[in-house]
């Protein structure tokens, strides 16, 4: 069957493909295509902030500041320089600080008005709404306390923070600014003070103005995230097939050409197109056809395929960049088998995950004991990986209390007056990787006594149905993370493990939370640095999910393109790429 649907799959790909050549085995010219595993679910980075919408809507939405793809530091894009730190010595907020920008003189939107304050108060206001579906930046815009915008010049603007938090200049330089006249041409949050969405009497608000309603539900719908796309990047959308692919368009006369030093604005192919394969063999397919350019998150065994295959080795070229990311098994906290951190820990001892890296990542990996990634400083060296170990899961699930009273091969305990039976739902999405891990998991629990149901479903519904509602046991998920200091509240902070916010996994810990808090408020490195330490002691000893790996990013792109590669996520920039 499956050989059918890959058959099927590649002859639905080769009539698209050949549709749009000009002649077969022919690319058009100055055409950059890109395999996308997914289709994104939107392209409005506020609400739909995955991965794989990311990789197409970079190059749509240039935020004012970014980490530099070579130098790894933090870049001016939109605005003349990185501020520094201002003490507010009077006034509301005395004793905070600020930042002051301003905004390029000839950046402009694409009617050619100039990017200015008030957008960028927008923008803000539009993620501290309660309505919107903003809830994995606004937990992060809360440090926002106000901003005020130059009375004679309406470029220049300041970022007001009333208490410290360890990300505020990164947080205020790092914001996708929204063209206010496109995306709120009613204007509904100009009279709203961001004092008044910070005070969530949003009921109220409503009374008052009902088109504060309306935004938030055209902000949340496909009206900005499929039907009307508008930002000042180098490209624009130009078309969106469903469930085949985005084409994006170099915009003409764009005022970023001026600054060819600032690689997020550059444009070298004249049309991007991302096309949607699940695939992986219909993907290396189109590749040795010539129809695709660019394929990121090759499974090992396909990228050294072709890299040692001779046919093909001189066609290609290679990368390994090293990124900021790690899979693990996520796991609910609350489902009454798991919710102890003893069984998390016998869980975490089932995996193999040496041999994981060996078979799936061809040795390109390193196990990790936490989200903090090992390059960081402040990375807990002292915290063993956990190993492998069979026995010694059984050991500690009997000390537990978990046994097979019942003689049906799987453990069980009385929990109350019930006796629990100890059977996990694992979600997967389908891919290899996947794949690969719930079947090793499934066969080793077997030998604990553990039985793992593994159901398949798109990770929409995953994610919509099971994740954000807590209906599910076990999941297998990655995290991309950003080069800058760590902040654990948006996906460990028990204030986000409700329905609709990202702790995932219902983590409720008052002592990590305690640090976590500390984390964010703490104005000396060394002291931020000890508390990184103390939190992954923390959590490596509660467990609330199992760690696999840090893997290491495997590129492909056609060798008729200059190409480079860079560790800042997805790991290569598509616009700077330019055919040789």
């Amino acid at each position: 069957m499956s050989k059918i649907r890959y058959l099927f799959s590649l002859l639905i790909l080769l009539i698209i493909f050949s549709c749009g050549s000009d002649s077969q085995g022919e690319k058009n010219e100055n055409i950059l295509d890109i395999a996308l595993t997914k289709e994104p679910a939107g392209l409005n980075p506020y609400v739909i902030a995955t991965s794989n919408a990311r990789e197409v809507y970079q190059y749509i939405f240039v935020p004012v500041a970014d980490f530099d793809p070579v130098t790894y530091e933090l870049t001016p894009i939109l605005v003349k320089e990185i501020p520094k730190l201002e003490p507010i010595t009077s006034g509301e907020f005395e004793g905070g600080y600020q930042y002051t920008f301003e905004f390029k003189d000839d950046a402009v939107w694409d009617d050619g008005s100039p990017i200015t304050g008030e957008d960028y108060v927008f923008s803000v206001k539009a993620v501290k709404h309660p309505l919107t579906s903003t809830a994995g930046y606004s937990g992060y815009f809360q440090w926002i306390s106000d901003i005020k915008i130059d009375s004679l010049n309406p470029r220049k603007f300041s970022v007001l923070f009333k208490e410290h938090y360890m990300l505020s200049k990164e947080l205020a330089s790092t914001i996708e600014v929204y063209p206010r006249y496109i995306y709120d041409p009613s204007n509904a949050l100009t009279s709203i003070r961001i004092s008044d969405l910070d005070a969530g009497n949003i009921d109220e608000l409503i009374s008052k103005n009902e088109s504060l309603k309306t935004f938030a539900e055209d902000f949340n719908s496909i009206k900005f995230s499929r039907d009307n796309i508008s930002n000042c990047g180098p490209y624009k959308l130009k078309e969106w097939i469903a469930s085949q692919s985005i084409t994006l368009e170099k915009k003409e006369d764009y005022w970023g050409k001026k600054y060819p030093d600032i690689e997020a604005l550059h444009a070298g192919a004249d049309e991007i197109i991302f096309h949607f394969i699940a695939d992986e063999a219909a993907i290396m397919s189109q590749l040795k056809e010539g129809n695709l350019d660019v394929y990121n998150e090759v499974s090992a065994e396909s990228f050294f395929d072709l890299k040692t295959n001779m046919t093909y080795d001189e066609k290609f070229q290679f990368f390994t960049p090293e990124l900021m990311k790690f899979y693990y098994v996520a796991l609910n906290n609350t489902s009454p088998e798991i919710s102890d951190p003893n069984v998390r820990k016998a869980l975490a001892k089932l995996v193999d995950v040496e041999q994981l890296i060996k078979i799936q990542e061809k040795g390109l990996g390193r196990q990790t004991v936490g989200f903090i990634n090992e390059k960081k400083p402040y990375y807990n060296s002292t915290l063993e990986p956990i190993a492998h170990d069979v026995e010694g899961a059984k050991e500690i699930l009997a000390e537990q209390g978990w046994e097979d009273t019942n003689y049906n091969g799987t453990i069980d305990k009385k929990v109350g007056n019930q006796l629990v039976e100890m059977e996990l739902d694992m979600y997967i999405t389908g891919s290899d990787l996947s794949k690969s891990i719930a079947l090793l998991l499934k066969e080793n629990a077997k030998k604990a006594g553990i039985t793992i149901n593994i159901i398949q479903k798109q990770y929409k519904d995953i994610r919509d149905s099971h994740l954000k509602t807590g209906d599910y046991d076990m999941t297998i998920l990655s995290i991309n993370q950003d080069l800058t200091l760590d902040d654990p509240y948006g996906k460990w902070h028990s204030e986000n493990a409700t329905p609709g916010n990202r702790n995932y996994y219902r983590y409720i810990s008052e002592r990590s939370d305690e640090i976590i808090d500390s984390i964010r408020s703490t104005k000396d490195d060394a002291t931020r640095n000890r508390l990184y330490l103390e939190l992954q002691a923390e959590m490596y000893k509660d467990q609330p999910v199992i760690f696999l790996y840090n893997p290491v990013e495997k590129l492909i792109v056609s060798d008729e393109w200059k190409a480079t590669a860079t560790m800042k996520r997805p790991g290569y920039m598509a616009n700077t790429f330019t055919l040789k």
